[in-house]
């Protein structure tokens, strides 16, 4: 039923039309709908994510691309009503408040599966999981207008969950094997939501030379040296990879956590703050389960092989007898 003239929806991390609640409550009330995304200068993003984030952007109709502040380009459409989702970080929360100040402010749920306010805070995933299990799901949200469906076949469906372009919730019904990995996906978003202090990077001391050894794949093992391989030239890294290489870093090396989600951060497509940031805290917290990289190698043969520098080896920059797995079995 259409009851106002002029709405905006303000695409953020939700660049799709199916399932959508901004863009379908939009065009279910207003006569004319604006869809905008605004770019802001203050978040500059590496080339590849930005040629990934154009792609996205280019599938959506009628999408008109500003950039500046997203307060002052929304105002230009003097827009009876703003249709957005709500979000988690800081930045999302600050300008949902300034949007609020000035506009009727519509947020909708769609960038997790569960809305924020349905459940508790939990810091521990376990309980909050068996609680997020029996939350009732939704109703999915058709497209206002002719689509092309989505595919869920990638095996590579972080950037796309990060950027919006699939739907959470339609992801956990057309990929059911993935649901764990969707609720550790909220579960992070609901943390940072209510502690982003917890998530903070700043602050962090500079690195030195093992951190140098590091970043530039001179660790000497070969599993981690693979890994962030693949991230410098695909942008991606599957979370077993994820894990080992961030267990090297911090336990191996001993080197801040913060150092080194900020390199992924810089790299990845799918530099979600609140994943990236929330799985390297749980890297950081595990003392007990380090990630043994000569094991994990032997594990990951074929990973190794196609992503290890066949031109480059390294001696190791921590002895054997000197890694940390001493305490794990992993």
């Amino acid at each position: 039923m259409v009851t106002l003239e002029t709405a905006v929806v303000l695409f953020t991390r939700d660049l799709r039309v199916h399932d959508n609640p901004a863009l379908a409550a939009a065009h279910r009330e207003a006569g004319r709908v604006v869809h905008l995304f605004v770019r802001d200068a203050s978040f500059p993003a590496p080339p590849r994510r930005l040629a990934f984030l154009e792609r996205l952007l280019a599938e959506i109709p009628d999408l008109r691309v500003a950039q500046g502040d997203p307060v002052e380009e929304v105002a230009r459409f003097a827009p009876d009503v703003v249709h957005c989702a709500e979000d988690a970080s800081p930045y999302a929360r600050r300008r949902e408040r300034r949007l609020a100040e000035l506009f009727d402010v519509r947020l909708h749920p769609g960038v997790t599966i569960v809305p924020f306010d349905e459940l508790k805070t939990y810091r521990v995933f376990s309980p909050y999981f068996r609680v997020w299990s029996q939350v009732p799901r939704r109703a999915l949200e058709d497209p206002p207008f002719a689509a092309t469906r989505p595919r869920f076949e990638d095996d590579h469906l972080s950037p796309y969950l990060h950027f919006g372009a699939l739907s959470p919730l339609e992801c956990a019904a057309e990929r059911p094997e993935l649901v764990r990995k969707l609720a550790w996906r909220d579960f992070y978003a609901q943390l940072l939501r209510a502690e982003p202090h917890r998530f903070a990077i700043k602050g962090a001391e500079p690195g030195g030379e093992l951190f140098d050894a590091w970043r530039e794949r001179r660790t000497g093992y070969a599993v981690v040296d693979a890994g962030l391989r693949q991230l410098e030239l695909e942008g991606w890294l599957p979370n077993r990879v994820r894990m080992i290489v961030a267990s090297f870093l911090v336990h191996d090396l001993g080197i801040d956590w913060r150092l080194g989600a900020r390199h992924f951060e810089e790299l990845l497509l799918d530099a979600d703050v609140a994943s990236n940031r929330g799985n390297w805290l749980w890297v950081a917290a595990n003392t007990r389960r380090v990630f043994n990289p000569l094991r994990q190698a032997d594990a990951l043969q074929e990973y190794v092989r196609e992503w290890a520098d066949p031109d480059v080896q390294h001696s190791p920059i921590v002895p054997e007898e000197a890694l940390a797995v001493r305490r794990s079995r992993r």
